[in-house]
């Protein structure tokens, strides 16, 4: 993807650092998947703009994207579905012919997954993986039913889920809480996923937990009762207190969504603030180390400009360059002293839509580029109007001979909008 190609330089000094450790960025692909030679590219995408994380979302309803050897239904069963021709994920679409389908999926060998760590590493990345806990795992359930409450069987969630002209059945998306199976479970896939991956760090995802099986469930019930739990969100910190319990035994820090904040925070977890910066600032007041993720601005797989105009995205906020650029990384309900809690900052693209890696990179340019500049440079060397300029000194075409998409984005074109 880069060109390398000597270059000499006069005797010189550079004195450069950024001002946060952690610079990011989470790729879906579960949602939609990707070859390795696209997950390289994209790493040296994110060399070339100095950042140092690839946080791996590798698990979630609509697909397992890891081999594991001890439980090989996770990538015969869990990684393929069956799709809809035409449909969207999410979408509501009466006309489609939602009997004609076709299956959809795949992984990475466990060999693929340590070919691209060190890919990573070489180019100072560190890899994170994702493994979502207790919820977004339909899919384990369709390869596992033992784990969830109900046990019952049940398919790979694909885009019908969500779609009220012509639903597909609710699926088991949360582990049975109640069951010491679901942790024996877990603890053997995190065995696997710590062999292959050496960051410090295991993100198990924590959002978005349907509690509605556990209050149903006699298992998770008894739970709460023998552990003198008030509630759910109780039961779910039990949850997420076990599992990182397990990861310090094996050397590991625990990250999780903000919701991991419900029902008690884990010792030492880093919580990765999606919901704004409300649970960023909760973290940090508590002394836990955050990781800003606020989805608005920092979800790429949301618009980036007039929708009229753009690739269909995620509606919520429209995220343009310019407020991607203008993020403060400090959220001012921080004191001085609580700032130190801030490791980072981390853009996000979870790939609902996104179904190839020219759309990955055009809606990851060039708003990668200016939260690269966020994580790196104190807010008083920023300037928007340079940012742009630099951007017309040669990043523009640079991203097309890197064999990026043709880009509509450049300071003459009608898509102008975006960056303000």
């Amino acid at each position: 993807m880069f060109r390398h190609e000597k270059i000499t330089l006069p005797y010189l000094q550079i004195t450069d650092y950024p001002q946060l450790s952690w610079r990011g960025l989470m790729l879906d692909v579960s949602r939609h998947f990707y070859s390795i030679e696209a997950l390289k590219d994209i790493i040296d995408l994110l060399a070339y703009y100095k950042m140092n994380v690839f946080h791996w979302h590798m698990t979630d309803n609509e697909g397992w994207r890891l081999e594991m050897k001890k439980y090989p239904k996770l990538t015969s069963i869990g990684s393929w579905r069956k799709e809809i021709y035409g449909s969207k994920m999410y979408g509501q679409d009466s006309s489609l012919n939602w009997k004609d389908t076709y299956r959809y999926g795949g992984y990475y060998s466990q060999e693929e997954a340590r070919e691209l760590v060190a890919y990573a590493a070489e180019r100072q990345i560190t890899i994170v993986p994702e493994i979502e806990m207790p919820g977004h795992s339909g899919a384990v359930l369709a390869a596992y039913p033992q784990f969830s409450c109900s046990q019952l069987p049940q398919s790979v969630p694909n885009s019908a889920l969500f779609n009220k002209y012509n639903p597909a059945p609710s699926p088991n998306q949360e582990y049975c809480a109640g069951n010491d199976s679901s942790f024996l479970f877990l603890q053997d896939v995190l065995r696997e996923v710590m062999s292959i991956f050496p960051s410090p760090y295991i993100h198990i995802g924590g959002d978005e937990v349907d509690k509605t099986q556990w209050k149903q469930c006699a298992r998770c019930q008894k739970r709460m009762q023998d552990e003198r739990l008030a509630d759910e969100s109780e039961l779910q910190s039990y949850f997420i207190k076990r599992i990182a319990r397990f990861l310090e035994t094996n050397d590991r820090k625990l990250i999780g969504w903000d919701e991991i904040l419900e029902g008690g925070l884990p010792k030492n977890a880093t919580v990765m603030s999606w919901r704004g910066e409300k649970g960023g600032i909760m973290a940090a007041h508590a002394g836990h180390e955050v990781i800003l993720s606020p989805s608005d601005p920092f979800y790429l797989n949301r618009y980036q400009a007039d929708p009229e105009h753009e690739p269909y995205a995620a509606k919520y906020s429209i995220n343009t360059l310019a407020r991607v650029y203008a993020y403060d990384p400090y959220p001012r309900a921080l004191t001085a002293a609580q700032r130190k809690y801030v490791k980072g900052i981390q853009v996000a693209l979870w790939n609902e839509f996104i179904s190839d890696r020219n759309h990955v990179e055009y809606m990851l340019l060039p708003r990668l580029p200016a939260a690269a500049e966020v994580a790196w440079s104190k807010p008083e060397n920023k300037n928007f109007e340079k940012f742009i300029e630099r951007l017309n000194l040669g990043h523009f075409q640079s991203w097309s001979w890197k064999g990026c998409p043709p880009l509509l984005y450049t300071l003459n074109s009608p898509f102008l909008p975006f960056l303000f």
